[in-house]
């Protein structure tokens, strides 16, 4: 028995969804303050060091497709329970890790196990609250937990390093556990299949996971090593190759693990190159403030990392309201605010550099961005979301989460090496990568305002062309 059909059970069972969702998106960010403190125990090179934080994205953003798809097959509720209880396992077994070897094992599988939670605990979260304002509000709180994850995850790492790097491992942990506990009594239970049951699609499995491990390996390894090495050149093409004949297995399977046609369905397109570009801008512009912060100003790991807390608040107070607004009004303009007030922080970041405060800098921008991050999260949430069927919400689940992931790899490759060889061109590094950041990220001002129209927008445009005629 569920209560998830009772207003305190769907409460309940938003709260659970949101906790995992909020771990999920913040073992992204965690591990990267504590970085230091793990070479100087573990001894490891520095070529293999930032696989800490590589690997889990690798593994998240690998086989979030796959992990969409089986959960709409095989149950959302089956699927979340399963990789929930892997994740706290892989947590754990974090603190006792001996090796970087061992360390990167654990947050590989870590990052897979969020490949499954994450697509799983969003189509349970549609199931919940079906349609209307429910609904949108929830959106709203589930985003604001994800993005306020994401955000406020280097704050969490380090204070969890002042006690020792291996808590930023396990701390998760209890959480999952807990929501182990409570996610039976709350969580609907999957619908019997009647009829036709779709065949699993292996040949589609066995090309897209690898293929999206290959590419999300080989920008990751460019971010570290270059474009031009071996690693990175050889497993996109690869990744190219097996993503081109995944393409044509898909074509041809009766029961394919991504039905091509959901490409055609223009909200859900739109909002996933949305969505992989603004935040593959973020990624890059924290990366280069992370950098700024504590190499020009002298700043600690953990003052850096609490340089981004004004934003997370922004996301976690504003972001459920701004879905509603998305659900009532169409998420297109809202996009497109979203993403200019997150263009002009960047804008002002270049303008204002090494000429005011450090606390002004840094209170200005972050204000301005986490509104706009706030603004847009949601939004894409409710864009992606609004046009597809419950069978398929984990599928497209997996896809919003994977654009996610590969636009930050993309978009960090590009700005780390722009920020690489800036000096060779005698430009300063942190003005000429921020200077990218905020050029593509009026690009992508341009992109939202381009989005599909909602019923409502469109009528309401019409009907003033009318009356103007």
């Amino acid at each position: 028995m569920t209560l998830s059909k009772s207003q305190g059970g769907a409460g309940l069972a938003l709260l659970l969804l949101c906790a995992a969702n909020f771990l999920d998106a913040m073992d992204v960010s965690t591990i990267g303050v504590a970085l230091p403190a793990i070479q100087s125990e573990l001894g490891m090179p520095a070529t293999s060091l930032q696989w800490a934080v590589s690997a889990y994205v690798l593994g998240y953003g690998g086989f979030l497709l796959l992990g969409g798809r089986v959960a709409d097959l095989f149950g959302h509720r089956r699927v979340f329970l399963w990789s929930l209880g892997v994740f706290a396992a892989a947590s754990i077994a974090g603190g006792f890790v001996d090796s970087g070897t061992t360390l990167i094992a654990a947050r590989l599988i870590k990052g897979i196990a969020a490949a499954f939670t994450a697509p799983a605990a969003l189509a349970l979260l549609l199931s919940v609250f079906g349609e209307g304002e429910k609904r949108a509000k929830a959106l709203g709180v589930f985003a604001s937990t994800g993005a306020a994850g994401f955000v406020l995850g280097m704050v969490l790492g380090g204070a969890a390093t002042l006690i020792s790097w291996r808590a930023t491992l396990v701390m998760g942990a209890p959480v999952a556990i807990l929501a182990l506990v409570v996610a039976p009594f709350v969580l609907p239970k999957d619908h019997a299949r009647t009829g036709h049951r779709p065949r699993f699609d292996w040949a589609g499995a066995i090309t897209i996971t690898p293929g999206l491990l290959l590419f999300v390996f080989g920008i990751t390894n460019a971010a570290a090593a270059g474009w031009a090495t071996f690693p990175t050149w050889g497993s996109l093409l690869a990744a190219l190759v097996l993503i081109l004949l995944f393409l044509r297995v898909e074509s041809r399977h009766a029961d394919p693990m991504v039905p091509l046609a959901i490409f055609r369905r223009a909200k859900l397109s739109h909002a996933n190159a949305l969505a992989a570009l603004f935040q593959g801008v973020y990624v890059g512009f924290q990366f280069i403030a992370t950098l700024y912060y504590q190499n020009v100003f002298g700043w600690s790991a953990f003052t850096t990392g609490f340089c981004f807390a004004i934003g997370g608040a922004c996301v976690m107070f504003l972001a459920p309201r701004f879905a509603l607004i998305a659900q009532s009004r169409g998420a297109t303009g809202l996009m497109t605010s979203g993403v200019g007030l997150q263009a002009i922080s960047y804008i002002f970041w270049v303008g204002a550099f090494g000429q005011i405060n450090p606390i002004v800098l840094v209170g200005v921008s972050q204000l301005l961005l986490g509104v706009g991050y706030a603004m847009t999260y949601p939004s894409v949430q409710v864009a992606a979301l609004s046009d597809v069927e419950d069978e398929q919400s984990g599928l497209a689940s997996g896809l919003l989460f994977a654009s996610f992931q590969i636009g930050g790899g993309i978009v960090l490759a590009a700005a780390s090496a722009i920020f690489a060889a800036a000096p060779d061109f005698g430009w300063n590094a942190y003005v000429a990568g921020t200077a990218f950041v905020a050029a593509l990220s009026v690009a992508v001002t341009l992109l939202a305002a381009l989005g599909p129209r909602t019923a409502a927008a469109a009528t309401l445009q019409d009907d003033i062309r009318q009356a103007a005629e």
